[in-house]
């Protein structure tokens, strides 16, 4: 783990971080498991989903399935996530004064995200935000999800530094697993967990950005 110093790059998760959006993905998910009639429950959903791409949660529901098969029923869950939550998106509270801060201290800036392009896209559209993230990387370009280290290193990769010189907020057990994996500082964000479910993997926890608002990195405890 880096001194605060050599913190340069913060690489954001963007489900539970970016937007705090759990309820509408569980929504979404106990809708499909409903038609498609496989077991899905809270903590289920909590200790299983979160963090995993597409194709390994369809493969883990269906088991052996094509690539083809695996689009239709990624567009099939997205397309019904995003009419449920089309209406209620907004940034998860504090951040946009958080990504300003960052920015006027020139921090480079990333998103890595388990999450396929067509989400990404209809959150960074609807909320305005692309303009703050110097790289964005998405559920389609990492081929190992979550605790896998496989998309933060691409991350901080991508903004031209090491990891160890990077900090990933995220508010999932397996996201934060792949950025401490990945060699980077965590921060969990208490959204899809509680903060006593969180403790046990990472010690510094926040519910939102306003409690780090411009006091960031001395936020972070030694």
């Amino acid at each position: 783990m880096s001194s605060l110093e050599q913190i340069e790059g913060i690489i954001f998760d963007m489900d539970g971080v970016i937007v705090d959006n759990h309820r509408f993905h569980f929504r979404a998910w106990m809708e499909f498991a409903s038609k498609y009639k496989f077991e899905l429950n809270d903590e289920i959903y909590r200790n299983d989903f979160n963090g995993k791409t597409n194709a390994d949660l369809f493969r883990m529901i269906f088991g052996k399935i094509t690539e083809e098969e695996i689009l239709a029923y990624s567009l099939e869950k997205e397309v019904n996530y995003q009419k449920l939550y089309a209406s209620e998106i907004k940034p998860h509270t504090g951040l946009v004064e958080f990504l300003k801060d960052l920015k006027s201290k020139n921090y480079r800036i990333a998103l890595g995200t388990s999450a396929p392009t067509t989400n990404v896209d209809f959150t960074m559209n609807a909320l305005g935000m692309r303009d703050y993230f110097d790289v964005i990387i998405d559920g389609s370009q990492v081929s190992k999800g979550k605790p896998d280290p496989e998309v933060y290193l691409k991350c901080a990769k991508s903004l031209g530094l090491h990891p160890n010189h990077c900090v990933v907020f995220e508010d999932s057990l397996a996201g934060l697993q792949s950025g401490k994996n990945a060699g980077c500082s965590i921060i969990g964000v208490a959204t899809s967990h509680t903060r006593e479910e969180l403790l046990p993997t990472v010690k510094n926890i926040i519910n939102d950005f306003t409690e780090i608002g411009n006091q960031f990195p001395a936020v972070m405890k030694a």
